[in-house]
């Protein structure tokens, strides 16, 4: 816009006054015509003229003189969920699985010499494993599994098509001096379980499997070797995954590397669920040897191993012999039972110990002498003592004493100290001083003195293992090298369970 500038005269009184007036007029003028010079387009002046760009965005006119922009009112939100159309809907496809080769039929020229693992074929042996997996390769487990089960081929056993990883694909089993496995993974057959032969170049064999723990895998019972006198050892293997591991543990009642150890007679596997909880317990009954009743001087009893599922591996729950024959015998069996916490059948187990008399006396020269006739029986050289070998007269003294003894602690720990006074009475009675069960009596009665002093059942047990580390000749009655194989090596911390 423009400014319209008209002259303007005023007339004054006097000369200085309308001249200060005029100059104050003159002055507001001029200011006026400056700022309107400036403002206003002039052709006098060259100076460039800003050019301001005018932007849009989708039709919307954003420079800034632009009007402004009217904005179109927000859509109400649904207030039931959208639908949306499978069809206009972008899915990924995920890439086929690897598929293992499978040859539904057989060429008639083929090669299969390496088929032949009898023992004059060493090459074919060494190379079975590498043989087998390029046949499987090459044309599938079915074809495998056909050729060797039609053609009764020699060499081989245990010869399966059986899902053992639960993935849906049977794996291929069979046992050719070595017991193999084989498996597809990412398209290709590998070798997934191989187990050697034992001594006696027997591959390992199959003796059950079944889904003992109900994780829908099976477990895999391995007979792993078997000796010229029928003992036999066993494995269980499952699919974790990842590989076949065993699900077998090493610990004291199972020295060998986590096996099951089974002799002749009798030895056995049994799958059941005693605590039908829904997981089957492994019950396993150790046998005794075919070949000798009297190995190491004492007749083998058969000893029974519950195993339970821990989560990860199969562990002993319980341990039981059949009846004792020896008195050490009732005496051993009766402290497995405290030790499994089956206290009453420990008392009625010391019991029996004191007062059956049929149970045998057992002895150092007893067992040379029951070796001895054993050995005379197979034709060996042997020395045999015509009579029975009298018993040690320390033996029934010394193993009742313990007996009182032990059932002094049990009565106290269960809170019978009635009955606790009753045992501790006779056993100071009847083995005083003089006799050879004497030490008992004095570990009772420091274990009771101690007991009456604060209460503390574990105090009292310290106080009595002191005592015997003074009297360790009585401990190799109960126990020692000379007991054999099912025998426990006492320690003076054994004398008292509750330390």
């Amino acid at each position: 816009m423009g400014y319209d500038y008209r002259p303007v005269f005023v007339w004054v009184e006097s000369k200085g006054r309308a001249m200060s007036r005029f100059a104050l007029i003159f002055s507001s003028l001029l200011a006026a015509w400056l700022v309107t010079a400036c403002a206003q387009r002039s052709t006098d002046f060259a100076s460039p003229t800003p050019i301001i760009t005018r932007h849009t965005v989708s039709g919307l006119d954003v420079s800034p003189s632009a009007a402004p922009a009217t904005m179109a009112p927000l859509q109400a939100l649904p207030t039931t969920p959208p639908t949306f159309d499978a069809q206009n809907m972008l899915t990924m496809t995920p890439a086929p699985k690897a598929k293992c080769p499978k040859t539904l039929s057989l060429p008639e020229q083929i090669d299969l010499r390496f088929l032949d693992i009898s023992l004059v074929q060493q090459e074919n042996l060494r190379n079975l494993e590498e043989n087998l997996l390029a046949f499987l390769n090459q044309y599938g487990s079915t074809a495998l599994f056909e050729m060797v089960t039609t053609r009764h081929l020699t060499g081989f056993n245990d010869v399966r098509l059986e899902d053992w990883t639960n993935d849906g694909q049977p794996e291929m089993i069979l046992g050719a001096m070595w017991f193999f496995v084989f498996g597809c993974r990412n398209g290709e057959y590998v070798t997934l379980l191989k187990l050697d032969p034992d001594g006696y170049l027997s591959p390992p064999s199959i003796y059950a499997v079944t889904d003992v723990n109900r994780d829908n895998i099976p477990e895999i019972t391995m007979r792993i070797a078997t000796f010229s006198q029928g003992g036999q050892q066993y494995d269980m293997y499952s699919w974790n995954g990842i590989a076949f591991v065993s699900l077998l543990q090493t610990n004291d009642n199972n020295q060998d590397e986590g096996l099951w150890w089974l002799e002749g007679r009798g030895g056995n596997i049994q799958f059941s669920d005693l605590d039908e909880d829904g997981i089957q317990e492994v019950i396993v009954d150790s046998g005794v040897p075919g070949w000798s009743n009297y190995y190491s001087g004492l007749p083998w009893r058969n000893q029974r191993t519950i195993y339970g599922w821990n989560g990860n591996h199969y562990v002993p729950r319980h341990q039981e012999f059949s009846p004792p024959e020896f008195r050490f015998q009732a005496i051993q069996d009766a402290d497995l039972a405290v030790s499994q916490h089956e206290y009453k059948k420990a008392i009625a187990l010391y019991q029996q110990a004191i007062f059956d008399a049929s149970l045998k006396p057992f002895s150092p020269e007893i067992k040379r002498n029951l070796q001895e006739r054993w050995n005379a029986s197979i034709g060996l050289q042997a020395t045999v003592t015509p009579t029975d070998v009298p018993p040690d007269p320390k033996e029934y003294p010394i193993l009742a004493a313990y007996a009182y003894y032990r059932m002094v602690i049990l009565h106290v720990f269960l809170g019978e100290l009635d009955a606790a006074q009753v045992k501790y009475n006779t056993l100071q009675q009847k083995f005083q001083s003089q006799s050879p069960g004497h030490p008992w009596a004095k570990m009772a009665t420091d274990f009771w003195n101690a007991y009456r002093s604060d209460k503390s059942i574990s105090n009292a047990c310290q106080a009595t293992i002191a005592t015997a580390q003074e009297y360790q000749e009585v401990l190799a009655v109960l126990g020692s090298n000379y007991h054999g194989w099912q025998s426990h090596f006492y320690q003076p911390e054994d004398v008292c369970p509750f330390h």
